[in-house]
C-alpha cells in the first residue's frame, strides 16, 4: 500500500516514518455523519485503462463499494484513456468530485511540484485537478526545485510527504512494483521508477 506521493523507489527522499491510512470503516461513518454526507451522491471519474493505471475499473468498483458502505452513493463514470485525460486535467470543478489517477516518474519532485502546488491549479497549466492548496508545501518544494545538495532536498521532501499525508487531498492506494527476470550473465540491470528502459550502463558477459 502507498502512504504518500512519494513511492519508496526514491529510497533517499522517502519519508519511511509515515504509514498507509488506516482502513477503519466505522471512523469513516462516523465522519461521513459528521459532515452531513450522510446518504451524498458523488460522481467518480474512471479511465477504462491508460499510462499506468492499475486495473482502473476494477479498483473504482472496488472503492465505489467502500464508499457505500460508509454511506455515500458513488456513480461511476468511465471514459476512454484520452477523453478521461480530456476530462480531469481542465479539473474537476463542477464536474467530478474524484477521480483515480497514477503517475510514474524519475524524480520524487515531478508529481508533487506538477499536481499539488497551488500553482499547478488546471487554470495555470497545472495537473492539480483537484486544487489542493497548502502554502508549506508550496514553499518547501519551490526550496527543493532550486537547492543543490541532495541531503537538503530529502529533509523538505521528507516534510512535504508528512504535510500531505495529514492533510490527506488524495487516497494513496498502490504502489506498482516492476518485475523483471535476467540472466546471471546480464551486469547493471535496474528498473526505473519512472519505468523507462534506461540500458545504457548494461552490459552482458
Amino acid at each position: 500500500m502507498a502512504s504518500g506521493p512519494t513511492p519508496a523507489a526514491f529510497s533517499w527522499a522517502y519519508n519511511d516514518a509515515l504509514q498507509p491510512y488506516p482502513y477503519d470503516p466505522a471512523k469513516a461513518r462516523e465522519l461521513v455523519k459528521a459532515a452531513g454526507a450522510e446518504g451524498a451522491t458523488l460522481t467518480f471519474y474512471v479511465t477504462e485503462g491508460g499510462s499506468g493505471m492499475l486495473d482502473p475499473v476494477p479498483m473504482g468498483t472496488a472503492i465505489q463499494a467502500d464508499l457505500k458502505a460508509i454511506g455515500l452513493n458513488v456513480k461511476i463514470e468511465t471514459y476512454e484513456w484520452n477523453t478521461f485525460l480530456g476530462k480531469v486535467n481542465p479539473g474537476l470543478e463542477g464536474k467530478a468530485d474524484m477521480a483515480e489517477m497514477a503517475w510514474m516518474t524519475n524524480d520524487p519532485d515531478t508529481l508533487p511540484f506538477l499536481a499539488l502546488r497551488t500553482s499547478a491549479w488546471p487554470d495555470q497549466g497545472g495537473f492539480n485537478s483537484g486544487y489542493y492548496s497548502n502554502s508549506q508545501v508550496d514553499e518547501l518544494l519551490e526550496q527543493a526545485r532550486v537547492s543543490t545538495s541532495q541531503t537538503v532536498r530529502a529533509a523538505l521532501y521528507k516534510e512535504m510527504q508528512r504535510i500531505v499525508h495529514d492533510d490527506a487531498p488524495w487516497v494513496f492506494v498502490a504502489i506498482w512494483k516492476q518485475n523483471a527476470v535476467t540472466g546471471s550473465n546480464v551486469q547493471n540491470f535496474r528498473l526505473e521508477p519512472s519505468f523507462l528502459l534506461l540500458l545504457h550502463k548494461v552490459s552482458k558477459n
